[in-house]
């Protein structure tokens, strides 16, 4: 009887959907376990970051006010007012604003947010359980691909390292941000392109595509990743077939251009919607173009790369704002910051190359112990799995990333935590080696 339950053990703990789904399960159970005795579910966010605009976006498009910022609902500050997280000064500048269209947020978390305000009522705690959703989403592709590929062992040790080692899966995914939906999306594109190295189908190059366009629709920063993307796809659709014969000489550039076009279908809407409220050719906004002199300017250099509010700030002192409403300032700002930026460039050619690399090595820099752990396990892991494809595959889409943060700046950390999928899976090939041969000689 007991070998019956053993064998019947280890064939469910060998089966990656058993394992990746026992994993999304824990990790909703856990995390929202932990938030709501440790923090409560329903306490507003900070009112001085990004968490309060997409609260802010979100709320007026439940109410009808479209894609805006500032109103002076009581209702949506309900909750704020009741944690006191507005000084009395805050809360008297807030009353005199009034709703104006934005175009400087993408448009995808807005929109779930306003979804969960429409079927939740005013809140915070739906938000957050969507953040854990996401979170155990990647938690649970990241357990099911390893213990396809690698073992039970590397799955249970990326689960913990995942879930309890590293901070970012907690902070995250309680944060009223984009981190913890990227992060999972960009999982779903990694594994697609594991997939694509193994078969080649334009099928599975249309979902890559529309993941990408809907990464892009989370995160305009992914929009940078789209050529890197398109020559990943292109080498891996280009390459000879197991059999030794050569792939048709333009699979590669088909999957490319497959792939780009889904992916600008997906984003195409957002696009009109965009020059259509800006009247000007800013298809994706204006947020890049208006912080585009936090990465390249001497306070850049100053900053080592790393993002701060003052070249925004200098740029809004520059605009005359008398008469012009919220769109109009920021097409005025984002076509200065353009200029200031390109102009420095051509001015400091090599600055700005030294600086790309200053911003890249900001970004992946560890903080914390935990950060270095995990960092030092990835990069023995890579050393251990480079002759892998999904080894390169992963240095690829790390490189597409680099030249996205070279292109605009560091955030100390944020720009990296899309990619955790790669990195526990480095980490775990790494740790999987000496606790296998330790369980290999226990049993």
């Amino acid at each position: 009887m007991t070998v019956v339950l053993r064998t019947r053990f280890q064939r469910c703990t060998s089966n990656p959907w058993i394992t990746g789904a026992t994993a999304f399960v824990l990790t909703v159970v856990i995390l929202l376990t932990h938030f709501a005795a440790k923090y409560g579910l329903n306490i507003p966010p900070s009112t001085t970051g990004d968490e309060v605009s997409y609260d802010r976006i979100g709320w007026n498009l439940a109410t009808g006010a479209g894609f805006s910022e500032g109103g002076d609902d009581p209702e949506f500050f309900r909750l704020y007012d009741q944690a006191g997280a507005y000084s009395p000064e805050h809360v008297a500048r807030r009353r005199l604003s009034s709703a104006e269209p934005v175009a400087y947020r993408p448009p995808m978390f807005p929109l779930a947010l306003a979804g969960l305000n429409l079927t939740c009522g005013r809140q915070f705690w739906a938000v957050r359980t969507l953040n854990v959703l996401a979170t155990a989403g990647t938690c649970a592709v990241l357990v099911w691909y390893l213990t396809k590929y690698h073992g039970r062992t590397a799955a249970l040790t990326a689960f913990c390292m995942f879930l309890i080692v590293d901070t970012r899966t907690r902070l995250f995914g309680r944060a009223i941000l984009t981190e913890a939906t990227a992060t999972f999306f960009t999982t779903i594109a990694t594994v697609l392109l594991i997939h694509l190295s193994e078969v080649v189908r334009l099928r599975t190059v249309a979902l890559l595509g529309f993941i990408v366009g809907v990464m892009v629709l989370d995160r305009t920063i992914f929009a940078l990743w789209l050529p890197g993307m398109a020559l990943i796809i292109y080498g891996l659709s280009h390459v000879p077939y197991s059999d030794g014969t050569s792939s048709h000489r333009y699979a590669g550039i088909s999957a490319a251009a497959v792939f780009l076009v889904v992916t600008g279908l997906v984003v195409f809407p957002w696009a009109v919607r965009n020059i259509s409220v800006l009247d000007t050719w800013m298809p994706l906004g204006t947020q890049g173009m208006t912080q585009l002199p936090a990465g390249f300017s001497d306070h850049a250099v100053e900053r080592d790369g790393v993002w701060d509010l003052k070249p925004a700030a200098k740029l809004l002192s520059m605009i005359d704002v008398e008469g012009t409403t919220r769109l109009e300032r920021d097409v005025q700002r984002a076509r200065l910051g353009k200029t200031t930026a390109l102009s420095w460039i051509r001015k400091n050619p090599l600055a700005s190359l030294r600086l790309a690399g200053m911003k890249i090595w900001q970004e992946y820099r560890p903080r914390a112990f935990t950060e270095w752990f995990i960092s030092l396990c990835a990069l023995s892991g890579l050393l251990l799995s480079v002759s892998r494809t999904e080894t390169r595959v992963f240095l690829a889409v790390h490189a597409v990333n680099c030249f996205s943060i070279g292109c605009t700046w560091s955030v100390e950390g944020r720009f990296v935590v899309p990619l955790m999928f790669s990195i526990h899976v480095l980490a775990a090939v790494a740790l999987s080696y000496p606790l296998r041969a330790v369980r290999n000689a226990l049993t």
